[in-house]
């Protein structure tokens, strides 16, 4: 009798607390708890408005020519690189396709302070250099490439005519710079 008493009062006891809502299981579930998105910074390099590198540009000895070139991390006013870039440069100096090079020629690379850049090449070579641009902000830079022949009365004439030339290529990589 004791079993049963115990067990109907048990009984008892849990259907008393699920009529109260003790025992009861809530749930709430919140929608759209927290959200958001990554977008990709801009990262923008291009060739600058300065270009005045041309083909077939004649030039005998004693003689200095300039070519100018420049790179700048924007597009306009307001689309602009988000992070900072190291740039590395390399100008390349050789034989022009088709001829031969002319050696007494001494190359220079110069900056907007008409400062050398790196080592001078004679005759062919190459000359590497880098810069750094900042984020948020715009910026060209603007280089120069100085040619020049140096005279020498006793060789000059063996470069004398069209079958000589030497050719400058200019090539730059913007690399994202990690602080």
């Amino acid at each position: 009798m004791k079993k049963i008493l115990t067990i109907v009062l048990l009984l008892t006891l849990i259907a008393f607390t699920l009529i109260s809502g003790t025992m009861a299981l809530y749930t709430v579930k919140i929608d759209n708890f927290a959200s958001g998105s990554v977008v990709a910074k801009e990262f923008i390099f291009t060739k600058g408005g300065t270009d005045t590198f041309t083909d077939n540009v004649k030039i005998a000895p004693t003689e200095t020519k300039t070519m100018s070139f420049s790179v700048k991390n924007f597009e306009s006013d307001t689309k602009y690189s988000e992070v900072p870039m190291k740039v590395d440069f390399t100008v390349s100096i050789d034989a022009a396709d088709g001829k031969e090079l002319i050696d007494p020629l001494k190359f220079v690379v110069k900056n907007e302070d008409d400062v050398n850049i790196g080592d001078s090449v004679t005759g062919s070579g190459q000359i590497t250099f880098s810069i750094e641009l900042e984020e948020n902000t715009k910026e060209e830079h603007t280089f120069t490439v100085e040619i020049l022949w140096q005279s020498d009365d006793e060789v000059d004439i063996n470069y004398a005519g069209e079958g000589h030339g030497s050719a400058i290529t200019v090539s730059a990589t913007a690399t994202q710079k990690v602080n």
